[in-house]
């Protein structure tokens, strides 16, 4: 990824597009588009080959917003995240196919999992510190997230949709283990 980066950065910096003392910026945010770019495109070939694109994206709309505003434990190198995140979808993927609770049952682990979220609160990491007003708008956008998480279950619940509701629970419980070794792990 670090050499594509630095290759796109120095084309875009002989082009003139950017100056040269943009240079680490933008290979930054190349690094990290072309990482999420890949995780994201396993992910979906992965979808693909299990016939559960639909499932992957649902997975995708509640797990991203969640993750990315409350934080969680990171893993010390891409390549570990690259293979942690492949299998936490796989592994939602799978229980969204080959199990079933009752919609009761996985109502409440999605309750206690979303409790237990709101508790940690947004997760800080050594290499960002976040001050009070970031924490509180993180905060705020994680429990709009969290009312509409809860209106699509309650949904889910009345439809009975159980597959679904299923699956919204096993991701969310992954959110909490995450916030959770992700608040212990950087104390």
């Amino acid at each position: 990824m670090e050499l594509l980066a630095s290759g796109l950065t120095n084309y875009i910096l002989k082009k003139g597009v950017i100056e040269e003392k943009d240079y680490d910026i933008y290979k930054y945010g190349f690094v990290c588009f072309l990482e999420k770019a890949l995780c994201i495109i396993a992910c979906i070939f992965i979808a693909l080959f299990l016939k559960m694109l639909v499932p992957c994206l649902f997975f995708f709309m509640l797990f991203i917003p969640i993750r990315s505003l409350n934080g969680g434990l990171h893993l010390n190198s891409y390549f570990a995240c690259f293979i942690c995140s492949l299998l936490v979808l796989l592994t939602s993927l799978l229980a969204f196919k080959y199990i079933t609770l009752p919609p009761a049952v996985s109502f409440v682990i999605y309750l206690i999992s979303s409790a237990l979220i709101i508790y940690e609160g947004p997760i800080d990491h050594p290499n960002r510190k976040v001050n009070s007003y970031e924490n509180s708008i993180f905060k705020k956008k994680t429990n709009i997230t969290l009312i509409f998480a809860t209106v699509i279950s309650v949904l889910l619940l009345i439809f009975k949709c159980n597959s679904y509701l299923m699956l919204e629970a096993v991701i969310f419980m992954f959110l909490a283990i995450t916030a959770i070794a992700g608040k212990y792990a950087y104390r």
